[in-house]
């Protein structure tokens, strides 16, 4: 603004303040909704009637715990069934396999007294074939084995699939079954949730794709508990942005040890993405803005030095500079309308 010669020897009385330092904590916001870290629909591997249910919506559960039983009578019959065939066939196996060692027996001496010429050749082949015969035998009731032992495994299997056992440590949020019912295999039967820790879903522009790493602290603030703050970490990231969106995936996790919040909860989070250290702050009032231009004044010398600034963050009646300022220079907070380059000045005391 053009400056006249009697402004130009004005001496302006003025407030002053220097720029401090501050350690700003960058941080972006996002928000999204809560979700269990794991949720899983938890079927039967075999049909049958439903003869016990342990657990109920809400309930807790370990990982290992049995949470329901089908009718195991039958399954038990059928496992005692082949172990008794199995038995059955390893008998067998012995007595042919001492078949075949006593004609194994009976070759090897016929083979000596062929060489002696003592019998004759029918006699030494109708040895070798009776051989063959125990020695197929003694094949087959290895095979009988290997079968009943196959058996065995199923049926056991079978029968340990009667019981329903928790593959994780969580609660029941589903029981979609009732004693007496009849199912199929891989019948749904609970969906079983991990609510410690829970993960925030959410999406992030991709102007901080750089920004945002695994392991970040989170501050978050959910509606339903005003006034308390919970903290997470940044624990996954997307690998690529969404084309439609411009933005990426991320989940973040969060401790839930006293099963405080639900999943499906909407929250606002806050990730510290850095933290600067002797960044320039200036009380609100040293800012002025002319033309759309925000400006400070700077003293030198009982001279003012009119500096742009790009300013950032507010906090507590100051503002952060960018750039313009320097820590520790000081500026005017007062009569600032009355200030140009070069303005003479007095600071008051």
């Amino acid at each position: 603004k053009p400056v006249s010669n009697l402004q130009s020897d004005k001496i302006v009385k003025i407030s002053t303040a220097k720029a401090e330092a501050r350690t700003v904590e960058r941080k972006v916001e996002v928000v999204g909704t809560l979700a269990a870290w794991e949720e899983i629909t938890l079927s039967n591997e075999t049909g049958g009637t439903i003869d016990r249910i342990f657990v109920d919506m809400g309930d807790a559960v370990k990982e290992g715990q049995v949470i329901l039983k089908l009718d195991s009578r039958e399954p038990a019959a059928n496992l005692n069934f082949v172990e008794e065939n199995l038995k059955t066939n390893e008998k067998n196996y012995e007595r042919v396999l001492a078949l075949r060692n006593d004609a194994y027996t009976n070759l090897k001496r016929y083979e000596g007294l062929f060489a002696e010429e003592v019998i004759s050749k029918k006699d030494i082949d109708a040895a070798r074939t009776q051989y063959d015969v125990q020695e197929a035998s003694l094949k087959q009731a290895e095979a009988m084995i290997s079968q009943a032992k196959a058996q065995v495994v199923i049926a056991r299997k079978r029968l340990q699939d009667t019981e329903i056992i928790s593959p994780m440590g969580g609660e029941v949020k589903k029981r979609f079954v009732s004693i007496g019912e009849v199912v199929r295999d891989k019948t749904p039967l609970f969906i079983l949730v991990k609510n410690d820790p829970l993960k925030l879903k959410a999406q992030v522009s991709e102007q901080f794709l750089k920004d945002i790493k695994i392991g970040q602290a989170v501050e978050m603030n959910i509606d339903a508990f005003s006034g308390t703050e919970f903290t997470g970490m940044v624990a996954r990231v997307s690998p690529s942005v969404d084309e439609k969106t411009r933005s990426m995936d991320i989940e973040i996790k969060t401790p839930n040890p006293k099963r405080l919040l639900k999943s499906g909860l909407f929250a606002k989070a806050y990730i510290l993405t850095k933290r600067d250290k002797d960044v320039p702050f200036v009380p609100e009032g040293a800012v002025y803005l002319f033309v759309g231009v925000n400006k400070v004044y700077v003293v030198v010398d009982n001279k003012v030095q009119d500096r742009p600034v790009k300013t950032g963050m507010r906090e507590s009646g100051f503002i952060e500079v960018v750039e313009g300022v320097k820590v520790g220079e000081v500026v005017a907070t007062s009569n600032l309308d009355q200030l140009f380059e070069g303005a003479k000045v007095e600071m008051k005391r």
